[in-house]
């Protein structure tokens, strides 16, 4: 059995000078991150890897949710999660070490909605996942490259909202 903590990016700025790549987390962004971080800590501990977009506003999530969890190891930068379709993220997903028993995937919607709902076999219901959202699954799988949709139960969507 494996578990996969699907979190979106926090609260961002609504543009950028530099572009939607460069845009970065606000206030609200930075506080929601840590409090998604503690609830991840507390629920399933320290991760065995936290896999990132390249933007920056997913890469700066990680690092603060990496941060509050205690994770020591380099994140996992992939960059093919920015603007990921259904497909490309299920590819992400099987590409991870089997070694690791629980991972964090940190990046965007759509994607992570549609993700989230294919793995726990929710497609007609979908999932929302707001900003710092997160869908907490379990894999009926000993190998990640064994992952399909409809592989695994979603335990639980949580909200910075949804834990206070």
């Amino acid at each position: 059995m494996k578990s996969l903590l699907v979190l979106r990016h926090a609260k961002t700025q609504s543009d950028a000078p530099a572009g939607d790549h460069a845009r970065e987390l606000t206030e609200r962004g930075h506080r929601n991150a840590e409090a998604m971080g503690a609830y991840i800590k507390n629920l399933s501990g320290t991760p065995d890897a936290i896999i990132t977009s390249d933007a920056t506003r997913a890469l700066q999530t990680a690092e603060i949710v990496a941060r509050a969890v205690d994770f020591a190891t380099p994140l996992t930068v992939e960059p093919e999660i920015y603007a990921a379709d259904l497909d490309t993220l299920l590819g992400v997903v099987r590409r991870i070490p089997d070694e690791v028993q629980t991972a964090i995937i940190v990046g965007h919607n759509p994607g992570f909605e549609e993700v989230a709902a294919a793995l726990a076999g929710n497609h007609d219901q979908g999932i929302r996942l707001p900003t710092s959202g997160l869908a907490r699954l379990e894999l009926d799988v000993e190998r990640w490259a064994a992952v399909r949709a409809g592989a695994g139960r979603l335990r639980e969507v949580a909200t910075p909202r949804s834990i206070a």
